[in-house]
């Protein structure tokens, strides 16, 4: 079997107990969207993890608010939303296989930081699996740089199979990982001004059009703790894509100000996106971004 995963903190966990459970044959990250507008092939020997839902694949773990009904009765855990993709897996083969029990700890820090339940305590000074899950989240834009010893897909591609072998703090202290750490705790101070600069608060909705600049390393989560947007309540960004022709837009819950109840995945997928209740995004072309990012900003606003 091939396991296909989004390379962020959960869907690896999801990939490393597959591989502890003999279900991986082949890893393959990629990107929502790619599943979504049919770019990337998926066939019967596929399970996917915190990916969205395709009807050609073998199994497919996670915990989408968008595609929870529809799907989530055969595949997601009977249609009840978990907080992370690789508590489906677990609770899906725990019972069966007492050895996966080892992931435990895992998988909880997966619940924590996927279902968006860190707070700026885990945030100001992260260790262990809260530093992990920054440095393989996406958004922490890692990846937008090209001047480490290897690629960040190489090193992002290597964690799961660590992670069936050594701790959390093992992994952290190799060199390619030691490479990003350094790289993330220069960054920070940066992308606090950066943020400080760039986003403002509409009423309840952190705002901030990020698009043609280059976005800085920093965790996603860091701009709620600022002063001046520390009442709103979920923030919405419009940014480059990865190819040209696309902006992104993504909206997501605050973790201090935990008040609103618009759920993000189901909001985005109104426009060909989607993912989970507290976090989610949509790509659209520059001709629509405009009118998107509006109507999806009145949306959390109502």
């Amino acid at each position: 079997m091939r396991v296909v995963y989004r390379g962020d903190f959960d869907g690896t966990v999801c990939a490393a107990m597959l591989m502890e459970l003999d279900m991986c044959d082949e890893l393959a990250q990629t990107h929502p969207h790619d599943i979504q507008d049919g770019s990337f092939e998926i066939t019967g020997q596929d399970i996917l993890c915190n990916l969205p839902y395709h009807p050609d694949c073998h199994l497919w773990f996670d915990h989408r608010s968008d595609q929870a009904v529809e799907a989530g009765a055969v595949f997601s855990g009977g249609g009840v939303l978990y907080p992370s993709a690789a508590k489906l897996v677990y609770t899906r083969f725990e019972k069966d296989l007492e050895f996966l029990g080892k992931y435990k700890e895992l998988v909880d820090e997966a619940d924590l930081f996927d279902g968006g339940l860190v707070t700026l305590q885990h945030l100001n000074d992260p260790q262990g699996s809260i530093l992990l899950a920054l440095l393989l989240d996406p958004r922490t834009s890692l990846g937008l740089r090209h001047d480490y010893t290897i690629s960040n897909l190489q090193w992002s591609t290597q964690i799961p199979e660590l992670l069936t072998m050594h701790s959390v703090e093992e992994i952290l202290t190799m060199p390619h990982s030691q490479e990003r750490v350094q790289r993330y705790r220069e960054a920070e101070a940066g992308a606090r001004q950066f943020y400080g600069a760039h986003a403002t608060l509409d009423g309840n909705v952190i705002v901030s059009d990020l698009r043609g600049m280059q976005l800085p390393i920093g965790n996603r989560f860091l701009l709620y703790g600022l002063p001046a947007l520390k009442e709103g309540n979920i923030s919405v960004r419009i940014a480059d894509g990865k190819h040209e022709h696309l902006s992104v837009i993504s909206v997501g819950h605050s973790i201090v100000n935990r008040s609103s109840h618009v759920d993000a995945g189901a909001l985005c997928a109104k426009y060909g996106g989607g993912g989970h209740e507290k976090a989610a995004s949509c790509q659209v072309s520059p001709e629509e971004a405009d009118q998107a990012f509006k109507e999806i900003i009145a949306a959390c606003k109502a």
